[in-house]
């Protein structure tokens, strides 16, 4: 598998998650730091989920330039 088709696929998978992120975290407190009732601002998790790909594709030699409005559903 190609570099970039393992972006898109990571992309792919961010823009399914993302959606249901905020519920995620939240059943899974066991699991973080999170106090209940924390609320998680969608910007803030759209922007780890950007940052985080996008570290990755640097890690890999990869410049992807992904955006946080790149993972929102057309």
């Amino acid at each position: 598998m190609k570099a970039l088709e393992y972006l898109e696929i990571l992309k792919n998978k961010a823009k399914k998650y993302r959606t249901r992120s905020e519920h995620s975290v939240q059943i899974n407190q066991h699991m973080n730091n999170l106090e209940d009732g924390v609320n998680i601002d969608q910007d803030v998790i759209d922007a780890i989920l950007v940052d985080f790909i996008n570290s990755v594709a640097t890690d890999i030699g990869v410049d992807y330039a992904l955006y946080a409005d790149d993972l929102k559903e057309e």
